[in-house]
């Protein structure tokens, strides 16, 4: 794809989600940034996990076995739909200061690989495939989030949702996630920077998975309530 084709609809996108996310500050004026900043990343991710969904299991082509083919039309629209959030959220992160480097850092990355993939036009299938993976978990990450704030985090439900996280970011990890990680590099169809991009992405998700099990132990275990 040549440049106007994918910086057009990229930078319009991003200014979507900005005005997306004004709206919501409109809205709830007695809500921080913060709050309206998660609502939003909620409704991405459910949305974007439902298109990869669609994407990956109902019009096909099934990632593992088209590694490296081209661009289907709703892989663009799907890459070009998160690439202008990640631009949103990288840059609220960023002037915020409410996330570290390994959130910015995995933001930088997910970038990137978005925008070679539009330009190259292939490898649109494990994209997909990826997006899902690290989207499907983040609403409930977010609804933890919410709980905390309204003082609903002792509750049942919110330890049922902690669950529901946890099952979901580190099952992905240890399954899909890995097999998905060892097609592309041994894949000969994928380019080079897909491969890079994909391994770092991965272990990126471990040191979380490092971060996760941690708090479970806490959360779970403890004599000590997490906070």
């Amino acid at each position: 794809m040549n440049f106007t084709a994918v910086a057009i609809p990229c930078v319009s996108l991003f200014f979507v989600w900005t005005s997306f996310y004004f709206l919501l500050c409109i809205i709830n004026p007695h809500r921080s940034y913060e709050w309206n900043c998660r609502l939003l990343t909620i409704f991405h991710g459910s949305l974007t996990s439902l298109l990869c969904f669609w994407s990956a299991f109902i019009t096909g082509p099934w990632p593992l076995v088209a590694m490296g083919d081209a661009n289907s039309p709703f892989h663009a629209f799907i890459a070009t739909f998160t690439l202008g959030y990640f631009m949103f959220d990288f840059v609220w992160c960023f002037y915020m200061g409410t996330e570290g480097i390994d959130m910015l850092l995995h933001h930088m990355v997910s970038v990137c690989s978005l925008v070679y993939i539009l330009f190259d036009g292939n490898s649109g299938p494990e994209l997909v495939a990826t997006i899902l993976g690290t989207e499907i978990s983040n609403p409930f990450l977010q609804i933890r989030w919410f709980m905390r704030e309204t003082g609903q985090y002792q509750t049942f439900a919110a330890k049922l949702n902690d669950v529901i996280f946890m099952s979901m970011f580190i099952g992905w990890r240890l399954g899909p996630g890995s097999l998905l990680c060892y097609r592309t590099l041994s894949s000969a169809k994928p380019k080079l920077f897909v491969k890079l991009g994909g391994a770092a992405l991965y272990l990126i998700s471990w040191v979380w998975v490092f971060y996760i099990l941690r708090f479970a132990r806490k959360r779970f275990f403890s004599k000590s309530q997490v906070t």
